[in-house]
């Protein structure tokens, strides 16, 4: 724990101009709530500009923005803020719940469900407060730390004089989704025509509750401002440029907070004059909490880093910042790219063990030689052959079993011819053996195994008779 914490609040909410001639609203649909200390067993109270110290408990700050229009976005507001009181009422927060932001950020995510299903059930049971919601930023401080929980487009700021101004959390929003993929730029989101529409809200009856949390380190001299997007969306966070590399008139809120550090009352009031010059046309509420000592000094190289997510106990480097925008690196990205890159790797590995396998089933004895697959299958078709367990070349076992064969079968009175046939095999294998111009006979082997005599016409008849085995390869061609 950080010793001797001292900090600072100024809040206030209300309706953009309510009680000037020409107020743009006559309601105020945000609500906002404020427990300086979690750990006394007394309700929250709030003097701005005074000194309090941190407890071991912390403190809470929130925001809520009412949208449904009627009267349905001022009940919408009024439920979160309640449940937020009655989850951090008087004596439900201990020392053990508050110690680590991963129970802080469990414990928030938990008050975040619980208002939407509420807001969820009034909209049911009361037929003119349906369609209504609410957005909700909640920031626990405690032990020298910050946990950030929200939901919708109400904003953190943190502001130092040594880093200046950036933004804590990030819109769920359509236009905040547009710039976040580069299709508009930070200065198109104030104007853009569907700037009100957000993507995740309390209430929305077509998906659940998804809030996100950040952790946040404090230092001295840190001034915390939530918002809701009445300021946000009329006030630049920092200087900007317009498309013409004009720079922007209006005021800003880095330049606010930096000219008027020393009260944070001031500041509050700076921020409402410069949002009523900005014309603005949505309720604002605004919270500020200023870490005056016992955070330790704060060093810009450092402070470039935060904790994103709710499970990290470590650092981790902050998104990039655009104009004051968040740009989180798409974590989708990330992810499709290493699935692919792991199923590429997948394939490559399952492909080289295809390869082995199939190398390893055919059986390649060192004494075959490599021969035309057409003479394989050639010498197949005209020759029965079974073959041997070891495998030899087809063209040689067809030499080998005429051999055997024939010495066994064949008469004596025909070597003379047979020897004519090898020779004439020699030129042309499965050729016909060719006798002398007065004709004679061959050895013609049949698919039972054996051998018939068969009469050769002598050379230069008219017709040439078809031996079976022509006839076959004929036909295998």
């Amino acid at each position: 724990m950080a010793e001797h914490i001292i900090f600072r609040m100024a809040a206030w909410t209300d309706a953009a101009g309510k009680y000037a001639p020409n107020a743009p609203l006559e309601g105020n649909e945000d609500n906002y709530y404020v427990d300086d200390d979690l750990g006394d067993n007394t309700p929250s109270h709030l003097v701005a500009d005074e000194d309090i110290l941190l407890s071991d408990c912390g403190m809470l700050m929130a925001v809520a923005d009412g949208m449904g229009g009627m009267n349905a976005g001022e009940v919408a507001s009024q439920i979160a803020h309640d449940t937020v009181a009655e989850f951090f009422a008087p004596g439900k927060i201990t020392a053990q719940l508050s110690a680590t932001h991963e129970s802080r950020s469990r414990y928030l995510e938990e008050v975040v469900r619980e208002t939407d299903r509420r807001i969820k059930e009034d909209a049911r049971i009361n037929s003119e407060h349906e369609g209504m919601g609410s957005t909700l930023i909640m920031a626990w401080i405690v032990n020298g730390e910050l946990t950030l929980t929200w939901i919708g487009d109400s904003r953190a700021y943190r502001f130092n004089p040594v880093t200046g101004i950036e933004p804590l959390s990030r819109d769920h929003s359509y236009v905040q989704e547009l710039a976040n993929k580069g299709i508009i730029t930070y200065e198109q989101t104030f104007e853009h025509p569907q700037g009100n529409i957000v993507t995740r809200s309390l209430g929305d009856t077509t998906q659940k509750a998804k809030p996100e949390s950040r952790l946040f380190k404090v230092c001295n001299n840190d001034i915390i401002l939530l918002c809701s997007d009445g300021l946000s969306g009329v006030l630049r966070d920092k200087k900007t440029y317009d498309e013409n590399g004009q720079l922007y008139p209006g005021d800003n809120l880095e330049d606010i907070i930096r000219n008027h550090q020393e009260s944070l009352r001031e500041c509050r009031e700076a921020l409402w004059i410069a949002a009523e010059k900005a014309d603005w046309y949505d309720n604002v509420t605004v919270i500020l909490c200023k870490i005056c000592s016992g955070a330790g000094d704060c060093v810009a190289k450092e402070r470039t880093k935060g904790i994103v997510g709710s499970a990290s106990p470590q650092e981790k480097p902050l998104n990039k910042t655009f104009d004051g925008l968040t740009i989180r690196v798409s974590r989708k990205k990330i992810v499709l790219a290493s699935v692919f890159c792991f199923l590429l790797l997948c394939g490559v590995i399952a492909g080289l063990n295809f390869h082995g396998k199939g190398k390893k089933n055919v059986e390649t004895p060192s004494k075959v030689e490599s021969v035309d697959s057409t003479k394989v299958k050639e010498n197949v078709d005209t020759v029965n052959v079974d073959f041997p367990k070891k495998k030899i070349k087809v063209k040689k076992l067809q030499k080998a079993e005429n051999k055997s064969h024939n010495e066994k079968k064949r008469p004596v009175q025909l070597e003379k011819k047979q020897q004519d046939g090898k020779k004439d095999a020699k030129q042309g294998e499965n050729k016909p053996s060719k006798t002398s111009k007065t004709g004679g006979f061959k050895l013609v082997p049949m698919e039972n195994g054996q051998d018939k005599l068969t009469p050769v016409p002598a050379k230069g008849s008219d017709k040439d008779e078809v031996t079976p085995v022509k006839k076959k390869q004929e036909q295998s061609k």
